[in-house]
């Protein structure tokens, strides 16, 4: 007698993804409960390797009925040239956060931290949670993508700037200085201010085209402290905030979030985690300086984390945070800065507690 076969439920390729190579593991979800994995393997993190990795999913594929989906870990930018190759291909992908994928890890149990374990584990989230909506990874307009660049650029072109007036201010300082050094020195920092200055014209001309787009940076940028560039860097690295669904997704993403080190009895200094997009907090440091000492609430907010601390960095990363979390509230309302929020929602609270207590 012919043994009936099970149907497949769901479907999931996780994918551990770096810089030169991905590590692939395919999971199938059975009718009868059964969780199986159909083949893990290595590729090369370039076109060609892609096009294996595809051909050897297909193989593996034995009904289209079922849901497949593609989960992969948002690590930098490694993953996007695999999330772009699948999206042309028409199939579902799911870019998740670290955090996220960390604490399911977590929930169950596994210790054991390398490619193919990580890509194991991805596959196993993709069938157990039930991603809809939001959870699939749609790719960023080209424009928007443009705007990006051209951010990531500008701070490569700042970085590469301040450098190099370091370097010229070692020059003039040095005995007896080759005054033909110097002045290159002084044509190549005028080469990046020029770049500098383009590339901020052509965000500016990019983001004017879109309204919608340029009437919410305006209404953040009434956040004193807060220039155009800072939030354009933030938006763009973070796609618009729509893989975030909560603060705490965020703030973990930009490795602005606390690590604790405490052991028994041992205190250890807290510190931030820093495992999150450094561009991120590049673009939010120079706007918390600013913030701290002319925005009014958040110069009253520094003071206040400062009063039982000695170590500056600290009350810095706390304005970094709170300027972070106020570009995304501002951004998902729709809304301008409101200096007073704080303050008339104190005396809201009150009103309603003697009116509760009356």
């Amino acid at each position: 007698m012919k043994k009936e076969r099970l149907k497949i439920l769901k479907q999931a390729v996780g994918i551990d993804i770096s810089k030169d190579s991905f590590y692939a593991c395919f999971k199938v979800l059975y009718e009868d409960g059964r969780i199986v994995i159909k083949g893990t393997k290595s590729f090369d993190n370039t076109v060609s390797g892609m096009k294996k990795f595809y051909e050897w999913v297909a193989k593996r594929i034995k009904t289209r009925d079922a849901e497949l989906i593609f989960v992969m870990e948002a690590t930098g930018i490694y993953y996007e040239e695999l999330a772009y190759f699948l999206h042309e291909k028409e199939e579902i992908v799911s870019v998740q956060l670290a955090q996220r994928l960390k604490y399911f890890a977590k929930g169950n149990n596994i210790k054991t931290k390398n490619d193919k374990v990580d890509s194991k584990m991805i596959a196993e989230f993709g069938i157990e949670k039930k991603l809809k909506g939001r959870d699939f990874w749609t790719p960023p307009s080209k424009e928007f993508k443009m705007i990006r660049d051209l951010a990531r650029e500008h701070t490569n072109l700042k970085q590469a700037q301040s450098a190099a007036k370091s370097q010229l201010h070692a020059l003039k300082y040095s005995h007896d200085a080759n005054t033909e050094v110097i002045k290159m020195k002084e044509e190549q920092i005028l080469f990046y201010e020029k770049h500098i200055d383009t590339s901020e014209k052509e965000m500016r001309k990019l983001v004017k085209s879109d309204s919608k787009l340029y009437e919410k940076i305006n209404k953040i940028e009434t956040i004193k402290g807060v220039r155009f560039i800072t939030i354009i860097k933030v938006i763009t690295e973070v796609n618009g905030f729509l893989l975030f669904n909560n603060i705490r997704q965020l703030v973990s993403y930009a490795g602005l979030d606390i690590i604790e080190n405490q052991s028994g009895k041992i205190t250890r200094k807290t510190k931030i985690s820093k495992k999150g997009n450094a561009r991120i907090r590049a673009a939010l440091y120079m706007p918390a300086l600013s913030a701290k000492k002319y925005n009014q609430p958040l110069k009253i907010f520094y003071n206040r984390v400062m009063e039982d601390r000695t170590i500056k960095q600290q009350g810095m990363v706390a304005v970094m945070r709170k300027l972070l979390i106020l570009i995304y509230t501002l951004w998902k309302n729709d809304t301008e800065f409101d200096p007073d929020y704080e303050q008339n929602k104190k005396k809201l609270q009150q009103t309603e507690a003697v009116y509760c207590n009356s």
